[in-house]
Protein backbone atom coordinates (compact mmCIF):
# COMPACT_ATOMS: atom_id res chain seq x y z
CA UNK A 1 0.00 0.00 0.00
CA UNK A 2 1.67 3.23 -1.17
CA UNK A 3 1.54 6.50 0.99
CA UNK A 4 -0.10 9.86 -0.06
CA UNK A 5 2.38 12.39 -0.34
CA UNK A 6 1.85 16.00 0.04
CA UNK A 7 0.41 17.11 -3.48
CA UNK A 8 -2.13 14.49 -3.04
CA UNK A 9 -3.49 14.88 0.61
CA UNK A 10 -3.23 18.85 -0.32
CA UNK A 11 -6.02 17.94 -3.06
CA UNK A 12 -8.14 16.21 -0.89
CA UNK A 13 -8.31 19.11 1.90
CA UNK A 14 -8.86 21.56 -1.25
CA UNK A 15 -11.95 19.19 -2.50
CA UNK A 16 -13.48 19.16 1.04
CA UNK A 17 -12.77 22.70 1.54
CA UNK A 18 -14.95 23.24 -1.83
CA UNK A 19 -17.30 20.42 -0.77
CA UNK A 20 -18.40 22.23 2.45
CA UNK A 21 -17.07 25.69 2.47
CA UNK A 22 -20.92 26.72 2.70
CA UNK A 23 -22.39 24.28 4.54
CA UNK A 24 -23.54 23.89 8.38
CA UNK A 25 -22.00 21.86 11.73
CA UNK A 26 -24.86 20.46 13.79
CA UNK A 27 -24.15 19.33 17.28
CA UNK A 28 -26.20 16.70 18.48
CA UNK A 29 -27.17 14.76 21.89
CA UNK A 30 -28.02 11.80 20.17
CA UNK A 31 -30.42 12.00 17.27
CA UNK A 32 -30.99 15.49 19.22
CA UNK A 33 -30.41 18.51 18.00
CA UNK A 34 -28.55 21.09 20.22
CA UNK A 35 -27.02 23.40 18.10
CA UNK A 36 -26.21 24.80 14.73
CA UNK A 37 -23.35 26.67 13.18
CA UNK A 38 -23.13 28.08 9.75
CA UNK A 39 -19.81 27.77 8.18
CA UNK A 40 -18.00 29.85 6.35
CA UNK A 41 -15.23 28.19 4.53
CA UNK A 42 -11.85 26.28 4.85
CA UNK A 43 -8.46 27.07 4.18
CA UNK A 44 -6.74 23.99 2.98
CA UNK A 45 -2.93 23.52 3.50
CA UNK A 46 -0.31 20.94 4.69
CA UNK A 47 1.52 19.85 7.73
CA UNK A 48 4.08 17.52 6.80
CA UNK A 49 2.44 15.21 4.46
CA UNK A 50 -0.76 15.26 5.75
CA UNK A 51 -3.67 17.53 4.58
CA UNK A 52 -5.62 19.64 6.68
CA UNK A 53 -8.56 21.57 6.23
CA UNK A 54 -9.12 24.47 8.89
CA UNK A 55 -12.45 25.86 9.33
CA UNK A 56 -12.75 29.98 9.22
CA UNK A 57 -13.56 31.80 12.35
CA UNK A 58 -17.43 30.31 13.47
CA UNK A 59 -19.58 32.61 14.87
CA UNK A 60 -21.49 31.75 17.88
CA UNK A 61 -24.64 30.52 18.18
CA UNK A 62 -27.87 30.21 20.57
CA UNK A 63 -28.31 26.45 21.05
CA UNK A 64 -32.15 25.01 20.01
CA UNK A 65 -31.68 21.69 22.31
CA UNK A 66 -30.17 20.70 26.20
CA UNK A 67 -28.16 17.79 26.07
CA UNK A 68 -24.45 16.42 26.06
CA UNK A 69 -22.84 16.90 23.23
CA UNK A 70 -21.23 13.38 21.86
CA UNK A 71 -22.43 13.50 17.99
CA UNK A 72 -21.24 16.16 15.25
CA UNK A 73 -21.93 16.72 11.55
CA UNK A 74 -20.97 19.06 8.87
CA UNK A 75 -23.34 19.12 5.74
CA UNK A 76 -23.96 20.56 2.76
CA UNK A 77 -26.59 19.98 0.66
CA UNK A 78 -27.02 16.29 0.60
CA UNK A 79 -23.38 15.58 1.50
CA UNK A 80 -22.39 15.01 5.17
CA UNK A 81 -19.37 14.57 6.90
CA UNK A 82 -18.93 12.96 10.72
CA UNK A 83 -16.45 14.57 13.07
CA UNK A 84 -15.33 13.41 16.28
CA UNK A 85 -16.52 16.06 19.41
CA UNK A 86 -12.80 16.89 20.56
CA UNK A 87 -10.51 15.72 18.06
CA UNK A 88 -11.75 16.92 14.82
CA UNK A 89 -14.34 19.87 16.62
CA UNK A 90 -13.45 21.79 19.93
CA UNK A 91 -16.93 23.24 21.13
CA UNK A 92 -16.77 25.55 24.35
CA UNK A 93 -18.72 23.02 26.88
CA UNK A 94 -20.09 19.74 25.63
CA UNK A 95 -23.31 20.74 28.07
CA UNK A 96 -25.74 22.95 25.93
CA UNK A 97 -28.94 24.47 27.53
CA UNK A 98 -31.25 25.93 25.08
CA UNK A 99 -30.74 29.55 24.15
CA UNK A 100 -27.71 30.17 26.12
CA UNK A 101 -24.73 31.04 23.52
CA UNK A 102 -22.40 28.48 22.81
CA UNK A 103 -19.32 28.43 20.39
CA UNK A 104 -17.07 26.11 18.70
CA UNK A 105 -13.52 27.37 19.01
CA UNK A 106 -11.74 25.40 16.53
CA UNK A 107 -12.63 22.69 13.32
CA UNK A 108 -9.66 20.97 11.63
CA UNK A 109 -10.43 17.63 9.59
CA UNK A 110 -7.30 16.20 8.72
CA UNK A 111 -6.29 13.86 5.79
CA UNK A 112 -3.30 11.50 6.81
CA UNK A 113 -0.54 10.27 4.15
Amino acid sequence: MSTANAAATLEQANDFASDYAAGDIIIKAGASVLATYPLSGFVASNSGNNGLATANAITAQNNTGTGTANVATLKAGTKEFDLVVGVDIIISDTSFITGVESSVTGLVVTFPA
